[in-house]
């Protein structure tokens, strides 16, 4: 444990001696310091303080500026390379996969150290350090001590500050003596030239990126490509990535953990398991009809479960049958089997609740779900509540008084509106949507196809009905959408799913595992490998009571398997060979073989099994480097790394057989052939990963339920899953429709276009549009939706649930829309907090913020976007007025989605107008937008240079600008299409070197 480790002082590259003797302990130690700062952020050796001299602090250059390596030590190695999970899958292993000979660490040179332009320092002396001095310094910025450190980057990035802000003329401020121009041009040539050179130098050695890992979308994507299993959810497995550029594209972001290597073999074990699921067995294709009355009983209420809102009650023919509500007539008859409903007035009431038919997928694959039935319309005046009397037989129920917002389950007619009918696949505690239709006063069939993984059961719900909530008062909750005439409803016959669809792929994944070795069942305890997402009959249906009340009648028998094989030792070998040639990017050595072959037979030796063995050696390839992580070298990236930097870039995955043949063939380097197989990509459906890793980011989707609408203040949104889904598509839609279509990138800030439903329409106040499906609307003249600043997933992720704050939206539109970095506010600077009371208004109390002049630098170009969104509220909602609560104030009348009377009161009237930077005004967000979309260029820099982050891994360096205003000079004749932006990234140098 006492080998010095020697290091490079150089920005990432590490320089490790790792024999093929090297011990496990000192491999430990090496990936204990993976761990604890990431593979990214390593920077073993630094230059001590001390070598800093003079007045910007100039590094001195020589040894004697050399710091010695640093050393940490790994107290207890042995036990933290012991990854759980896999059992034998242990110790030195893991650590070997990672850093001998599967994965070489980049090494470099000690980057020479940059001097102060002497024409730069004049300018600074003579302008600049009257205010930047170590008295009082402006904005915190100190310039006879900032060192000039270029090797450093928060250094560099400040001197890259520096000049921008001189060169723009912000610096020095107009209240003082202007430079000279030959002077000006002196110091930011000089600055620019020396930044340059030295950025360049450090390119030409490192690279523009940092090597990384996968993410764990990627990691997903890549494995569901590989094995041929969409279906499979792996990246709720894996440790949450970090965030770096505003993307989880960067090294910087992605460390290596033990955490993480360990989350690496179980996920990808699992998803072989899903691999081998989808082909054991594989049953026909069948059609099976569930009818509503066999899976949805139990009409009478229940003791501690009594609320009618949530009962469901037969309908038939658009009528109630109160005989068989009171359990006097059969449930269901042979002559009115095909015309019988189940009714319901609310939506599911939790999580935890059912909806379930009693159909769990026999297998992994893709199905047809068709759902019959209606829209009804229910009389009010039912029972509010009932107790119960008595005990045993004798127990009978005590009605109270009929409530007119209650349902009477037996006054029932067709329907008057039309209700949308959301589908959702649910295991494991987990549920997601996987389709949508309405239902209308006429009987419906709507029908969807779904992927479903094996086990999976299906939910339905109408969504736009309420989800109940108990305030603890005898009213307990009012159905907001009832009237004295009565309430709407739906009416569910039946539920028919066919499927497996025929899929001749849908063995692809065990193929690529085992080839044609059979898979057999094994006894339980014998060697071999248990399976998931395998259902057996019923599993998933309703518990007694019906709906609301479903749960899982247990988990499926383990079934567990072996593959059968006449040679353990010439199988395997044949099957990992071929296996690592269709996982790894790079020619795979004999090393590569043995190394994972060694981990098959230390398995087999063991007595697991060949399946078992087999999967534990897939395991060590799928966590090893190779896989994991991008194999770049400093320079012209080589054809191999080329496909999967594209792939990466607009699929999220790795490349498939045809981008990998041609990166083989020596063709990408064609910009013919690139430009066809960039097209190639965005027209394949796998280019929405794409459109949706890259709003989750850079629009912050993935916040969407970071925060909840206030039930005090928004319970009109508290429980309104359709918007908000509705919300989160309309932009993603927006921006693929952009991409798809080439539109030209000013339509980010108001477009005549967007996409709709009927409850997203309501909510912009939009007419004419009715459904659950959105598609897209054109915008009636003057309205000011249209572009990304007012759509309602925007206005959602930039709130908090409670407040808006011109100051979070406003610095959110800068950086984001516009382009314009702000800095982070100074140490001990309160945020301002709208109040709530209505006593005050946040303009009233941001012109006080303003006052000091630290803060008014940055707020004059925030706030300006925040004033024209305050329009909006914590949902998107247009407003004249801001909600506030208060005592003894009486509230706005009416009932909010959760059922519960509202609690807010009308506030001070918004007022939407202000100025940008430059005195330019404006009264309300249609006139800020006009304002804003006149800077087309600045608009497509700034997509672009998001482009570029996302597609690299590292953001627009300086040294890069003058390859980006290039490839804006070519998108110009285009508009700036978005999809012309796409190509000029990818074409770029800076998309094709490391």
């Amino acid at each position: 444990m006492t080998d010095p480790i020697p290091a490079r002082d150089v920005r990432v590259g590490w320089e490790f001696p790792i024999p093929g003797t090297t011990s496990p302990d000192a491999l430990a130690r090496i990936l204990h310091r993976l761990s604890s700062r990431g593979a990214a952020k390593a920077r073993l050796a630094r230059r001590p303080k001390q070598c800093r001299t003079g007045l910007y602090g100039d590094i001195l250059s020589g040894e004697d500026c050399e710091a010695n390596a640093a050393r940490r030590a790994c107290s207890q190695p042995q036990k933290e390379c012991e990854i759980s999970g896999l059992g034998r899958l242990v110790r030195a292993w893991l650590c070997r996969l990672f850093l001998m000979g599967a994965f070489v660490w980049p090494t470099g040179q000690t980057i020479r150290a940059a001097a102060l332009p002497p024409e730069a320092r004049t300018f600074l002396e003579n302008h600049c350090v009257d205010c930047h001095d170590s008295d009082v310094p402006e904005a915190q910025l100190d310039l006879t001590k900032l060192s000039f450190d270029l090797g450093d980057g928060p250094n560099f990035a400040l001197w890259a500050k520096v000049h921008d802000r001189v060169k723009s003329g912000e610096m020095p401020p107009k209240k003082k003596r202007r430079p000279d121009p030959t002077e000006l041009a002196a110091f930011v040539n000089g600055m620019a030239t020396t930044l340059t050179d030295f950025e360049r130098s450090t390119i030409a050695q490192e690279g523009r990126s940092v090597q990384r890992r996968l993410n764990r979308s990627e990691y997903e994507n890549a494995l569901r490509d590989l094995l041929n299993i969409p279906w499979a959810q792996v990246k709720d497995k894996l440790p949450l990535d970090g965030e770096r550029f505003g993307f989880n594209k960067s090294a910087e972001a992605l460390d290596v953990s033990f955490v993480q290597m360990d989350r690496y073999l179980t996920a990808s074990d699992y998803a072989m398991r899903q691999a081998m699921s989808a082909a054991f067995e594989r049953p026909a294709r069948t059609v099976r009809r569930m009818y509503a009355r066999d899976v949805i009983m139990g009409f009478q209420p229940r003791e501690n479960g009594t609320l009618p809102d949530r009962l469901a009650f037969p309908v038939l023919d658009s009528r109630a049958q109160p005989e068989v509500r009171a359990g006097r007539a059969p449930v269901s008859s042979p002559e009115t089997r095909d015309r019988e409903a189940v009714g319901k007035v609310s939506s599911i009431f939790s999580d935890a609740g059912g909806y379930f038919w009693g159909f769990a997928a026999p297998t992994a694959g893709r199905y047809r779900i068709r759902l019959k039935g209606y829209t009804i319309w229910v009389s009010g005046g039912g029972i509010g509540r009932w107790m119960f009397d008595g005990q045993g037989a004798e127990k009978a129920p005590t009605y109270w008084l009929p409530v007119w917002h209650r349902p009477n389950a037996d006054e029932i007619w067709p329907g008057r509106t039309n209700e949308p009918i959301g589908f959702y696949a649910a295991s494991a505690g987990q549920t997601r949507p996987i389709g949508v239709g309405d239902f209308s006063p006429d009987p419906t069939v709507i029908e969807i196809e779904a992927l479903l993984a094996g086990g999976e059961r299906l939910r339905t719900d109408a969504m736009r009905l309420f989800r109940t909530r108990v305030n603890g008062t005898d009213e307990q909750y009012v159905n907001p959408l009832a009237t004295v005439s009565g309430m709407p409803g739906y009416a569910v016959q039946w539920l028919e799913v066919e499927g497996p669809l025929e899929d001749e792929s849908a063995t692809a994944g065990y193929q690529l595992l085992f080839g044609d070795l059979p898979m057999v069942r094994v006894a339980a305890g014998a060697p071999g490998v248990p399976l998931e997402g395998l259902a057996r009959e019923g599993n998933g249906g309703p518990g007694p009571g019906g709906p609301g009340r479903g749960r899982s009648s247990g988990g499926p028998p383990e079934i567990r398997v072996e593959v059968q094989t006449q040679n353990p030792s010439a199988d395997s070998e044949r099957l990992l060979r071929n296996f690592l040639n269709v996982a790894y990017r790079r020619p795979v050595s004999e090393a590569d073989v043995q190394r994972f072959l060694g981990l098959f037979h230390r398995e087999f030796d063991l007595g697991s099994g060949f399946a078992r063995s087999l999967l534990t050696a897939y395991t060590g390839v799928l966590a090893s480097p190779g896989f994991v992580f991008l194999q770049e070298k400093p320079g012209q990236l080589d054809e191999m790394a080329l496909a999967t930097r594209l792939s990466l870039f607009l699929w999220n995955s790795l490349p498939d057989a045809p981008l990998r043949e041609k990166a083989r063939q020596g063709r990408l380097r064609d910009p013919a052939e690139l430009r066809a197989e960039t097209e190639r990509l965005l027209a394949d459906p796998r280019s929405g990963r794409f459109v949706d890793s890259f709003t989750d980011y850079w629009l912050d989707l993935r916040k969407i339920d970071d925060t909840s609408p206030s039930s005090a203040l928004y319970n009109d949104y508290e429980l309104d899953d359709p918007l908000k889904l509705a919300a989160v598509d309309e932009t993603r839609m927006f921006f693929a429709e952009l991409m798809r279509n080439n539109l030209p990138t000013r339509l980010i800030v108001h477009s005549d276009f967007t996409f709709l439903n009927g409850r997203l329409a309501a909510h912009y106040g939009i007419p004419g549009v009715d459904g659950a499906t959105l598609r897209r609307v054109s915008l009636p003249a003057g309205s000011d939706r249209g572009g990304l600043m007012t759509m309602a997933s925007v206005l959602k992720v930039t709130a908090n649930g409670t407040t808006t704050s011109p100051v979070l939206r406003g610095h959110w539109i800068t950086e984001r829309v516009l382009g314009i970095e702000i800095q982070p506010p100074p140490a001990g600077v309160k945020a301002v907090e709208p109040d709530i009371r209505g006593a005050v208004t946040i303009r009233e109390q941001l012109a006080k913020h303003r006052a000091d002049p630290s803060c008014a630098s940055c707020h004059i170009k925030m706030d300006p976007p925040g004033f024209a969104l305050e329009t909006y509220d914590v949902m998107g909602g247009r407003r004249e007025f801001y909600r506030a609560v208060a005592e003894n104030t009486k509230p706005v009348p009416g009932f909010g989605l959760n059922g519960q009377a509202f609690g807010f009161h009308q506030g001070p009237p918004v007022d939407a107008a202000g100025e940008l930077p430059d005195g330019r005004s404006y009264q309300d967000i249609r006139e800020f937008k006009a304002l804003v979309i006149q800077d087309e260029l600045g608009l497509a820099r700034n997509l672009t240079r998001r482009l570029v982050t996302f597609a690299t891994g590292a953001p627009v360096l300086f040294s890069d600008r003058p390859e980006l205003e290039r490839m804006l000079q070519r998108a110009a004749d285009q508009q700036y299409g978005v999809r012309t932006l796409i190509h000029e990234v990818v074409q770029s140098h800076l998309f094709q070197i490391k």
